[in-house]
């Protein structure tokens, strides 16, 4: 099965009502078109009939790059110039298994071996940033987009084998998060068409 994402646009980044006195809460992501969220959607219908927690809505689920948390407002517009200066280069991702972080009690989805255009992407990012004097967190990328949260324990291996989803995305997206009672809103502040498909990024 295979779902591609919606033609994509850039956008100017702004405070927004949503923000903070000294900043937001940003991340950069991978977003899907509305049919690839629908099926995910189905995926998390799945696993909440076997651990419970709550559903993310289908209009927030998404594949982080780099969560960089709250950041002042005047640095804001210097990430969203970042999908303006980087020429990304997409291709397909296969998601084909459920996983679980016990921690955060999250069942989420994702491959099971990253490609090497995301892999590429993710480390360019992530040298970017480090050049703007942002921390790279230590523990190892693992894509996946979170489908519960709060979920009761168990192994997401007593599910049945969910029917593998290609996803070419298409955008890649600079997104601020704000708590609502019914879970996290997010407002996407700046956005790129991704080049594909093919390995890596084209330019530093």
């Amino acid at each position: 099965m295979t779902a591609r994402s919606d033609a994509s646009r850039r956008q100017a980044a702004s405070p927004g009502a949503d923000a903070g006195p000294s900043g937001r809460r940003v991340f950069f992501a991978l977003w899907p078109d509305r049919e690839t969220a629908g099926l995910l959607s189905g995926w998390a219908r799945h696993a909440h009939a076997a651990f419970g927690g709550r559903i993310m809505r289908a209009d927030t689920l998404h594949l982080t790059l780099a969560f960089l948390g709250s950041v002042p407002h005047d640095r804001v517009a210097e990430l969203a110039a970042l999908l303006d200066e980087a020429e990304l280069t997409g291709g397909t991702l296969r998601l084909d298994r459920y996983g679980r972080f016990r921690g955060p009690q999250i069942v989420w989805a994702g491959p099971s071996a990253s490609p090497p255009w995301l892999e590429a992407m993710h480390g360019w990012l992530w040298r970017a940033l480090a050049r703007r004097g942002f921390d790279r967190p230590e523990e190892p990328f693992r894509p996946h987009v979170s489908l519960l949260r709060r979920a009761a324990p168990g192994d997401p291996a007593i599910l049945p084998p969910p029917r593998p989803l290609d996803w070419t995305p298409l955008r890649c997206v600079l997104a601020a998060s704000a708590p609502r009672p019914d879970g996290s809103f997010y407002e996407i502040l700046a956005e790129s068409a991704l080049r594909g498909p093919g390995p890596g990024v084209q330019r530093e």
